[in-house]
């Protein structure tokens, strides 16, 4: 009867040490997986930008912060991602791993809202962080600093200094074998997603964007969804993907999109 009740501690004490050291061995991939994919190997800060739509016009101070409520639902999605998106196990073991492990690694991440478009965005100073950029150049000076530097491979029609209201939507090709092409779409609504290495800083950029605020957020989401597929794809190249959703009628229905372009190193 003892010899039993010993044999069964054993058999769920090997049982539970087992299951933790595996548990730990697959975390320690996926966070070696993500940490390669946003930089996190060099530079343990992440910062999420968002654009800054605050209007020197309709204020009387100098400068000020104003952000869509698309883009905060943005940020709510990398929140998640970074909160979670390392590993998806019980709670049980998360717990055992994340006191086996987790515990070695300390990262810094935050929300910001870039420089207003008055403002220098060299000045930044989160620019020596790994960064999350949301939007597009027009309102974010921080992903407009980063075209102004050739950083980039594809812009959105939107983001020209000359785009009209009416301007048939379109993304241009930047660099590579196909410069200057421009990629359009009658039924779908376009969108960017591109990691890049910015060298001259020691860091990791990736810009989410799309014409619309909507758009913005989906792209934003396909990151979140889809980070470990790119990892898997991409590995720690810089890419581009143009993608195009179809027209969420300014909704939170994520619906996943079609790849209209890739570009990679």
């Amino acid at each position: 009867m003892l010899a039993d009740i010993a044999s069964n501690i054993v058999a769920n004490i090997v049982f539970w040490i087992g299951l933790g050291v595996a548990a730990a061995a697959v975390v320690r991939l996926g966070q070696r997986r993500f940490r390669r994919f946003f930089g996190l190997d060099t530079n343990q800060q992440l910062v999420v930008c968002l654009s800054n739509v605050w209007n020197s016009s309709a204020s009387t101070r100098p400068r000020g912060y104003s952000v869509t409520l698309h883009e905060l639902r943005a940020s709510e999605a990398v929140n998640r991602l970074f909160g979670s998106a390392s590993f998806r196990l019980p709670d049980v073991v998360r717990g055992l791993v994340d006191a086996i492990y987790l515990s070695r690694h300390s990262y810094v991440f935050h929300t910001k809202v870039s420089p207003a478009t008055t403002d220098d965005p060299k000045q930044f100073a989160e620019l020596s962080s790994n960064l999350v950029v949301v939007g597009g150049a027009r309102r974010n000076s921080i992903r407009r600093l980063h075209l102004d530097e050739n950083l980039v491979r594809l812009r959105l029609s939107n983001e020209l200094p000359d785009a009209g209201p009416h301007q048939q939507p379109f993304v241009e090709v930047l660099g590579g074998a196909d410069v200057g092409r421009k990629i359009t779409s009658e039924t779908l609504e376009l969108a960017v997603v591109e990691r890049v290495h910015d060298t001259a800083r020691g860091t990791t950029v990736v810009f989410c964007l799309g014409r619309r605020g909507d758009t913005t957020w989906a792209a934003t989401e396909f990151l979140v969804r889809n980070w470990r597929s790119l990892e898997r794809e991409f590995g720690d190249r810089p890419f581009a993907l143009c993608l195009g959703f179809r027209d969420g009628d300014y909704s939170y229905d994520y619906h996943p999109p079609r790849r209209l372009h890739v570009l990679t190193a």
